[in-house]
């Protein structure tokens, strides 16, 4: 798989996907500052998108925030709450949207995400000329997937580098 230096970079993150994710494998939290670092590999970033579900809670904020600093462009839908306590909040149509609109300006586009539902994303963008790279942890990405993507990084070769455990001063604090 070709990674040069000139390829101008999208990355597209679905950060409900990638916390739920790190939290049910691992107990711990996803790194999205690492995860940019080497989505764009010293390409040319264009563009880093990050998608959230604000919940009310109090310590989103601060996680937002410190999306922005990291680099991302942080788009907020509410979570739905449905008669009955159903919840809702998810932004694969969004991000699919997202990522056909800006593809004419952007060599490869990244997806952070393991859903399956993304594989017609990622051949429509391929049939288009476009690369597509996949970035997610194996244990819960999509098969079908991992094997559409161009090429596919295992977050969970290097929990080290990409995930970060509470402490037990954050646990009393947060």
């Amino acid at each position: 798989m070709i990674k040069h230096k000139d390829q101008r970079v999208g990355v597209f993150v679905d950060v409900q996907n990638m916390y739920h994710s790190a939290k049910n494998l691992f107990k711990a939290k996803v790194n999205f500052g690492k995860v940019l670092e080497i989505a764009v590999a010293e390409r040319k970033l264009i563009r880093a998108l990050a998608y959230v579900i604000r919940s009310q809670s109090k310590e989103e904020q601060a996680f937002f925030e410190a999306l922005d600093k990291q680099g991302f462009e942080v788009h907020m839908k509410d979570l739905q709450i449905f008669f009955g306590g159903m919840k809702k909040g998810d932004w694969d149509v969004g991000l699919a949207i997202d990522t056909i609109k800006m593809a004419p300006g952007i060599d490869v586009i990244i997806l952070v995400t393991g859903d399956g539902d993304f594989v017609p994303l990622v051949k429509y963008l391929q049939y288009h000329g476009k690369q597509v790279e996949v970035i997610a942890f194996s244990e819960t990405a999509s098969a079908k997937l991992k094997e559409a993507a161009d090429d596919f990084i295992d977050l969970s070769e290097n929990k080290r580098r990409f995930l970060m455990r509470e402490t037990t001063k954050q646990k009393r604090t947060g």
